[in-house]
């Protein structure tokens, strides 16, 4: 048996992680994309998650369970905007190579990162549904749950490295190009 009184406190910080990331990564892409639409759909899907938010957690707080469910909504929120986002420089070309826009990068780690997160937590949304109403939360089940988990770490891994790669590759193009 679980102790969740005790993985409570870790609950609401992944509430609180949703909340900032919803509006974060909201106002990041609605400062990058000026078109109207687009940026209409943008507070579109932050008012939803937002909504989403305030009746999982104020007004329904029903479940003691890290809420995957909300984070493939954010994880769907966040894919739809990248596409947007990848529509506008595909249709907006310019002389500047995309391996120097630090944008292109990070949008591509986010997408890594999203859409890979996106599986995951609808994963780990029907496995826990599965095994902890059964009491079945033992080690074989808890070690198939780390390991949804651990892949999800390496995407977020993955995705770091990838940023970290196009500041380093930005950085030494411009520094070859002003020699």
């Amino acid at each position: 048996m679980i102790n969740i009184n005790a993985e409570a406190s870790n609950i609401v910080l992944y509430d609180i992680l949703f909340l900032l990331t919803s509006l974060g990564l909201a106002i990041y892409f609605y400062t990058v994309l000026p078109v109207l639409l687009k940026r209409v759909v943008i507070v579109f899907i932050c008012s939803f998650e937002l909504i989403y938010f305030i009746l999982s957690n104020i007004v329904f707080k029903s479940s003691i369970l890290f809420d995957s469910t909300g984070y493939v909504i954010l994880s769907t929120g966040v894919v739809i905007m990248i596409f947007m986002f990848m529509h506008q420089i595909l249709t907006n070309i310019s002389d500047k190579s995309l391996l120097a826009n630090f944008e292109f990068w990070f949008v591509a780690s986010l997408m890594i990162y999203f859409l890979g997160s996106f599986v995951i937590f609808l994963t780990f949304s029907y496995l826990t549904r599965k095994i902890l109403p059964t009491q079945l939360y033992s080690n074989e089940n808890r070690d198939l749950l780390t390991a949804v988990w651990g892949v999800h770490n390496v995407l977020l891994f993955l995705g770091s490295l990838l940023t970290l790669g196009s500041l380093i590759w930005i950085s030494f193009h411009k520094k070859s190009q002003s020699s």
